[in-house]
């Protein structure tokens, strides 16, 4: 699942923490941060307005239960 435009991502960021399973953003590359690192995130702050990065990325939650909690984040 893509993340939409626009969103808040300070919101998004306490969502992720609140998963109980892991959240990866992936690309096309291979490349995976896994969302509840600290260090992860901050990268993604920095490429979250990237269009040409996001737009061959995708979030993966190793729980299908936390799809849902991120749903309005997601396209």
């Amino acid at each position: 699942m893509k993340i939409r435009k626009n969103i808040n991502v300070t919101v998004f960021l306490d969502h992720v923490r609140k998963c109980e399973g892991n959240v990866y953003f992936k690309t096309i590359e291979g490349d995976q941060l896994n969302l509840k690192s600290l260090l992860s995130q901050y990268i993604l702050v920095s490429i979250i307005n990237n269009d040409e990065l996001m737009k061959n990325g995708v979030v993966d939650c190793t729980k299908e239960s936390d799809v849902a909690l991120l749903a309005q984040f997601l396209e």
